[in-house]
C-alpha cells in the first residue's frame, strides 16, 4: 500500500467507522469544586507565554495529525486557519511522505494562512533507523517553514500495521 493512500485510509477510517474507545481519558475522575465568588479577576489571568522565537496566546498545541493527500492539506489548512485565530500552536502530520514524494509537499503547506503559529514538522522517529538523518530533518523544517521538529513515536500503529517500520531499537 503506498505512503499515500495508507494517508486517506487514516482519514475515511476516522470518517466513515467507529473508532471510539472503550477507554476513557480519565478526566472524569476529576471533579472541581464551585466557587461562585472566586478571588481573582480573570482579565489578570494571562497564559501567553514565549517559545521557540513565537508568542502563543496559550500553552496549547494543536497536535500532528494529517497530510499526503488532498483531503489532508483541507484539514491541515483549516486547523491552521484555527491556531491562527487563537495564537496557538500547531503540529503537522508526518512529513515522510513528502519528503519520499516531494510532490505531496503542498499538502503539508500552511505557513501562508498561519504567518504567526508556532509551527512545528513532524518524522517518525523510527525513520532514523531507516536511513533518515539530519538532512531529512531539516527538509521537513524547511518544507513547511517551521519553527521546530517534531519526532514522533508510534510503535504500536507501526506494529500493527503490514507496512509499518518496526525497527525500534536503539532511539532511545
Amino acid at each position: 500500500m503506498s505512503l499515500t493512500t495508507r494517508k486517506a485510509d487514516h482519514i475515511r477510517i476516522n470518517l466513515e467507522e467507529d473508532v471510539r474507545s472503550g477507554l476513557t481519558t480519565g478526566l472524569e475522575s476529576y471533579h472541581f469544586l464551585h466557587r461562585a465568588l472566586p478571588e481573582l479577576d480573570l482579565e489578570k489571568v494571562n497564559l501567553s507565554l514565549p517559545l521557540f522565537k513565537r508568542f502563543l496566546q496559550a500553552p496549547i498545541l494543536i497536535s500532528s495529525m494529517t497530510g499526503g493527500t488532498e483531503e489532508a492539506a483541507q484539514i491541515n489548512r483549516t486547523l491552521a486557519e484555527a491556531a491562527q485565530a487563537t495564537g496557538i500552536a500547531m503540529g503537522l502530520g508526518s512529513q515522510r511522505a513528502a519528503i519520499e514524494h516531494p510532490e505531496l509537499a503542498e499538502t503539508f503547506h500552511v505557513r501562508d494562512i498561519a504567518p504567526d503559529i508556532l509551527l512545528f514538522a513532524n518524522l517518525g522517529a523510527v525513520q532514523l533507523n531507516y536511513g533518515y538523518g539530519l538532512d531529512e530533518c531539516r527538509r521537513a523544517v524547511d518544507m513547511i517553514e517551521a519553527d521546530a521538529l517534531i519526532l514522533h513515536f508510534n510503535a504500536v500503529q507501526e506494529a500493527v500495521q503490514p507496512e509499518g517500520d518496526t525497527r525500534f531499537a536503539g532511539l532511545a
